[in-house]
């Protein structure tokens, strides 16, 4: 019984670990600010549309769902794993290839029964999203560079669905969401120059972060609202260091840039909550 117990526990400790908790807390607390953020400019749509109920709901059905992915893109990247992080892979691989796809449909399972009962245009909505998830994990290795922009716009899309949810999208936070898109492409790159021998996945990085800060200021000086200048200042600036690095760059400065962009990620939340 003791070896039984041992056996389910070490193997429930694999799935958990199978999952990117880290990025669904942070997905979390973004689309709590992100709703807050709309509630503030469009009060009346939280009043028509909106309670702490459903609220806890949307973020429930986003997380499971992204779960869910999280198990998939895990059983998908095996092989790659056993190469770049060998210790944690040995340790989840046995158990995420017998139960990582059933459990991640379940996890869908659940989330989309919950989104269903928000009403057929959000069950729909998730049922979609639930689908592309799928489809990138299984596709993913086709789709070369472009993999990049796919993954930061299914990072995005939850929080499309919570405008869905309220009806409504401000221009400014519309602008905060191009933004932000630019830089989790860019954060995408880096990850693969962690890997890719090659340059030009930091080099992607680079010309994305100038693409996100240049977006910044423009939608700054069109919404009238200097935080997104302060969004795009520290972007601009580090695009412009990196531009200067000439040859083959090493794993620890793509590591130093990813590091970078997830503290930018923080950052630019605290940009939208102070100054837009």
């Amino acid at each position: 019984m003791a070896g039984l117990r041992r056996k389910v526990a070490l193997r429930t400790a694999a799935l958990l670990l199978a999952v990117r908790w880290y990025n669904i807390a942070f997905l979390t607390v973004a689309q709590s600010v992100y709703i807050w953020k709309l509630v503030q400019y469009r009060p009346d749509a939280w009043t028509a549309y909106g309670s702490w109920g459903l609220t806890a709901l949307v973020l429930a059905i986003n997380a499971v769902l992204i779960a869910g992915g999280s198990l998939i893109n895990n059983f998908y990247d095996t092989e790659h794993d056993l190469i770049h992080r060998p210790w944690r892979t040995l340790f989840e691989r046995t158990v995420v290839l017998k139960y990582g796809i059933p459990l991640a449909f379940a996890f869908w399972i659940i989330g989309l029964g919950l989104a269903w009962g928000l009403g057929s245009r959000m069950g729909l909505f998730f049922a979609v999203y639930a689908l592309l998830l799928w489809i990138y994990s299984h596709k993913r290795k086709t789709l070369g560079r472009g993999a990049h922009a796919v993954a930061a716009g299914l990072a995005f899309l939850p929080f499309l669905g919570c405008s869905l949810w309220l009806k409504t999208l401000p221009i400014p936070l519309l602008g905060y969401g191009l933004v932000m898109l630019l830089f989790e492409t860019a954060r995408q790159a880096a990850k693969t120059a962690q890997t890719d021998p090659s340059i030009r996945g930091y080099r992607e990085a680079y010309i994305l972060l100038f693409a996100a800060a240049a977006t910044a200021v423009g939608v700054g000086f069109f919404t009238q609202q200097p935080g997104f200048i302060m969004l795009g200042f520290p972007a601009g600036t580090a695009s412009a260091l990196m531009s200067r690095i000439q040859g083959t760059v090493s794993t620890q400065s793509a590591r130093n840039l990813d590091t970078f962009l997830k503290v930018y990620m923080v950052f630019s939340l605290g940009v939208l909550v102070f100054l837009l």
